[in-house]
């Protein structure tokens, strides 16, 4: 069964994909509050400099929106946390390409 601690460790690896992409030294602790922000900057900072990616930035606001609800809800859906990982993990191993 997925859990709520499984959908944070996925969104944490994409997390540090785009900042290594990005290269950008951004601080945000590691509880939900700051999660709105991540979610409306990494993908915009991502977009910004890989103009390519614009049409799944929505969906990397998606991945850290939906872990920002787990945190603050204690749960979450082991269907909706099974596709938000899935989605983390495909665009991570994307974005990890962008710099080889």
């Amino acid at each position: 069964m997925v859990s709520v601690t499984d959908m944070i460790g996925a969104t944490w690896r994409l997390e540090d994909a785009i900042r290594d992409v990005i290269a950008e030294n951004l601080n945000f602790s590691n509880n939900s509050s700051p999660m709105k922000n991540k979610a409306r900057m990494l993908p915009h900072l991502l977009v910004q400099k890989y103009p390519q990616l614009s049409d799944i930035e929505h969906e990397l606001r998606g991945v850290f929106e939906t872990c920002r609800i787990a945190i603050d809800h204690k749960s979450i859906s082991p269907v909706v946390a099974k596709a938000a990982i899935a989605i983390a993990d495909e665009y991570r191993e994307l974005i990890i390409k962008l710099k080889h």
